[in-house]
């Protein structure tokens, strides 16, 4: 009986340990699973990055190269009727339109980073022409950021992944479909998605852009659902004409900023007496001088943030005697155009035997010298970020190309204004790609 009892005894404590392996097991099992899921999410989101190496662009980037506003701007639209109205809305799309320099990427960035924070999960991507213009970058990018604010959400993400692969970033059917089922799940919460520039999206993309605006918007609203669309551009008709279907669902669905001149020309004077001041205190000019390039400034007609900002970079470029008559002198040389401005940066440039050389001539240099005398050339019209040069704004490029092929040469051309016809610049590109690989 004794030995009985001692056997079962032994089987017992044997059961027993092997039970405690078996929850080991189960546990290291589940632990491993995990491990292996979360890594799976790390390979998913950082498909939707992007980039390969640091130095490629990020759409970061893209938002933080533009100026910050200056204390008492942007209140034209933040106080407007209709952007309150779509405050207080739980769903549906806002467009401003605004013409060429007149701040709407500045409020784009201010929005994104001041206002709408508090309210929502809030998405953006600022389209650039040429570079980033696309609707797959555009998908990537705000996806990346909403599974970053709302890691749960990826989930979406995965299900579609495990279909596709890495080709999920190469197709928008697929993108939308993961961020139309990302935001309408529960625990996404209200999402605003803020797109910038919609004149400089991929004119080809264009319309399955705004198909999918205009079915989420639609959607969102119907379900109840809290998906938030904000949206700037040019006043083009092609755009602003293609939001004229969504009037009757959403009445407050467009500011147009090109009506609201007067109240942004006020704000434009708050930022040339706030950079006069700067200029004042940097170049320390007495108050005479001071008061007389304010006023010389706020008596040009058609002022612009963009015209203000090229204006102050060619006084500090230029230099002038710090009296009156030598701010005098600057201001009657002042560009009063945004396309005068330019004219002036480029023709600062005396290195013409540079525009005459054949490839064959061309030496290469150091990139870091290269990239310096390109600056020196060009000033502020261009900017280098990690080896690839952009224009300071899409008017810049607008400034260069012409509608038809110039009869002259660029040495001939008295204006760089419409001095390049893209027919042309294509082909001296092609030429020395030729040149480089044989």
């Amino acid at each position: 009986m004794l030995d009985l009892q001692e056997t079962a005894a032994k089987r017992q404590l044997i059961a027993e340990e092997h039970l405690d392996i078996a929850r080991k097991r189960l546990k290291m099992q589940h632990t491993v699973s995990e491990q292996e899921f979360e890594d799976r999410q790390k390979e998913v989101l950082q498909l939707f990055r992007l980039t390969k190496s640091t130095q490629d662009a990020t759409y970061e980037w893209y938002k933080d190269r533009i100026e910050d506003r200056v204390e008492g701007t942007c209140n034209w639209f933040l106080e407007h009727a209709h952007f309150q109205e779509w405050l207080k809305q739980v769903s549906g799309p806002l467009l401003v339109s605004a013409d060429p320099g007149c701040g709407k990427s500045v409020l784009a960035k201010y929005l994104v980073d001041h206002v709408l924070q508090d309210s929502a999960t809030v998405c953006y991507f600022f389209f650039k022409d040429q570079d980033q213009n696309t609707v797959c970058q555009a998908l990537c990018a705000l996806l990346h950021q909403l599974f970053c604010q709302k890691p749960a959400l990826l989930k979406h993400a995965i299900e579609q992944c495990e279909q596709n692969g890495e080709g999920l970033i190469n197709s928008t059917k697929s993108l939308w479909a993961v961020l139309e089922n990302a935001v309408q799940d529960s625990e996404a919460g209200p999402v605003i998605i803020l797109l910038d520039a919609l004149d400089e999206c991929a004119e080809s993309e264009f319309e399955d852009l705004m198909r999918n605006i205009e079915g989420q918007s639609r959607k969102s609203q119907l379900s109840h659902g809290t998906l938030k669309y904000i949206m700037t551009s040019r006043p083009y008709q092609q755009i602003v004409g293609r939001f004229q279907g969504l009037i009757k669902s959403f009445p407050h669905i467009h500011i147009p900023g090109e009506e609201e001149s007067e109240a942004i020309s006020h704000e434009v004077n708050r930022v040339i007496e706030y950079r006069v001041n700067q200029l004042a205190r940097d170049e320390q000019l007495s108050n005479d001088t001071k008061t007389a390039l304010r006023d010389a400034l706020l008596q040009v007609e058609h002022r612009t943030y963009l015209w203000v900002y090229l204006v102050f970079d060619y006084l500090k470029s230029q230099g002038f005697k710090k009296t009156k008559k030598g701010i005098q002198s600057a201001i009657e040389v002042l560009p009063k155009t945004v396309s005068q401005a330019y004219e002036k940066i480029l023709s600062k440039s005396k290195d013409h035997t540079m525009v005459q050389k054949s490839w064959q001539d061309l030496d290469l240099e150091r990139e870091e010298d290269f990239k310096s005398r390109l600056r020196s050339c060009c000033g502020l019209f261009i900017s280098v970020y990690h080896r690839r040069v952009y224009f300071l704004h899409q008017t810049a490029r607008e400034f260069l190309i012409a509608d038809v092929s110039p009869t002259a040469s660029v040495l001939q051309h008295v204006r760089w204004e419409h001095s390049i016809a893209m027919q042309h610049a294509h082909r001296i590109l092609a030429g020395m790609c030729l040149y480089y690989i044989s």
